[in-house]
């Protein structure tokens, strides 16, 4: 429950805890001042009053009426006490707060005699009475209720204060800037990307910090010799097998009865087509480096063009306001992305193949490829997007091993896009690359 109520930021919380630990700090500092300055005020104050007490204990025996009375005239501001005889106007309300408590005790065992206290309370006769005797007589001395509490902290104070803690904050936020930066770009580099590669993080930060990116490097060295190895282990299958189905077709070639021939090269062609896609999927996972922006609208008129030559019945749309769009995907990834696609629709699916190529907000270019199939549930979408992954297993038969979506989004994921599937509305699948929008000629 407490999570819900703290910042979510490694960053935030660490703040959060410096200013708490400072507040705290300063809270329990400001309390112990508190406490001694209000120790030091009453001893002060019981020191001024038992140094009055027996000046006056000394004096007022010997006194006249007439000097009596002026002492008791006299204005007291400046020592903070003012002398009252005994009578009617002695408060009779007993004082019942701490100040009061505890200058009691420190008179009483500086005078040796219980202190008599009375409150004033508002009016008149306002301020702490304290009894003494002299020369028999009863006396009071009137103690200002200015005088009860030690002076508040001044602004200046306060301000200093308020100063020091802003400064110790930024104190604080730039070595945590320095401790979340580093763990924030190791976080961006252990992320996993949709083809499963990672990439060096930089060895920056505190000690534990570095050490975790140095095993972070030391792990993405090892899975990068790993796919290495794979994809030399599996190219060189691959090519190993165009020479054996070179020789079949030669021999197919030389066969007299026609429907060996005829299944036979069905065969062979589904091999090569596994072949090929097997090809294709290294290839994409070995792409690297930023391409130049790629004019989409006019590629995929000429690879629609080159589809169609080949028997297929490919509609192409372009929306007017991608007309211009560029895209960073070269023009063999493209070729690649738009015939896996175009083979799947066909295999998979059935004619006709609508293209349209369209402007998202955002500036993204949506690709769809569309068939008119019975399309893919919800639930076997993200499975259609994994390698070697068959939704139909009884069509492994035909050439395919499942790697056309994984290739097509592999490439998308090379060129900073996405892929998503859908079915249309009227029936089909709609595969949909959206790629970033380089450099829009039109608005």
């Amino acid at each position: 429950m407490t999570g819900k109520f703290l910042p979510s930021s490694l960053a935030g919380r660490t703040v959060l805890l410096v200013v708490a630990v400072i507040a705290i700090t300063e809270i329990a500092t400001f309390s112990l001042l508190s406490h001694f300055d209000r120790a030091v005020h009453v001893s002060r104050t019981v020191q001024l009053i038992v140094d009055e007490v027996r000046l006056l204990q000394l004096t007022l025996p010997g006194l006249d009426r007439e000097t009596r009375q002026r002492l008791m005239t006299m204005d007291g501001s400046e020592r903070g006490l003012n002398l009252r005889p005994d009578g009617r106007s002695v408060p009779e309300h007993r004082p019942d707060f701490t100040f009061a408590r505890r200058l009691a005790n420190k008179l009483s065992q500086r005078l040796g005699e219980p202190a008599l206290l009375r409150d004033g309370g508002q009016g008149p006769h306002s301020g702490l009475w304290i009894g003494f005797t002299a020369g028999g007589e009863r006396w009071w001395l009137v103690l200002p209720t200015r005088r009860f509490e030690p002076p508040p902290i001044s602004s200046e104070i306060w301000l200093a204060l308020a100063a020091m803690l802003a400064t110790i904050v930024v104190i604080a936020g730039i070595f945590i800037r320095g401790i979340v930066g580093p763990l924030a770009r190791l976080g961006e580099a252990v992320v996993v990307t949709d083809d499963g590669t990672t990439k060096p993080a930089n060895t920056e930060g505190p000690l534990e910090v570095r050490r975790l990116a140095e095993r972070h490097n030391l792990m993405h060295d090892q899975l990068a010799k790993a796919a290495a190895e794979r994809r030399e282990m599996l190219a060189g299958l691959t090519h190993d097998l165009r020479a054996p189905l070179a020789r079949l077709r030669l021999r197919l070639a030389l066969l007299d009865n026609d429907a060996e021939r005829d299944g036979l090269a069905r065969d062979i062609n589904d091999m090569e087509r596994i072949v090929g896609q097997c090809l294709d999927f290294l290839g994409s996972e070995s792409a690297s480096g930023q391409p130049m922006p790629l004019h989409i609208a006019t590629r995929l008129g000429d690879e629609v063009a080159r589809q169609r030559a080949l028997g297929r019945h490919v509609q192409l749309t372009i929306d007017e306001r991608a007309a211009d769009s560029q895209a960073p995907i070269s023009e063999v990834d493209l070729q690649r992305l738009l015939d896996n696609l175009i083979e799947n629709a066909v295999q998979h699916g059935a004619p006709p193949v609508e293209v349209r190529l369209t402007l998202e907000p955002g500036k993204r270019l949506a690709l769809h490829v569309r068939d008119h199939g019975p399309g893919i549930a919800i639930d076997d979408r993200e499975r259609a997007l994994v390698p070697f992954v068959q939704l139909q297993p009884e069509r492994a038969t035909d050439g395919s091993c499942g790697l056309g979506l994984a290739i097509v989004r592999r490439i998308a994921a090379t060129a900073g896009g996405e892929v998503t599937l859908e079915n249309a509305p009227r029936g089909g699948l709609d595969v949909i690359v959206r790629l970033p929008c380089i450099a829009p000629l039109s608005p």
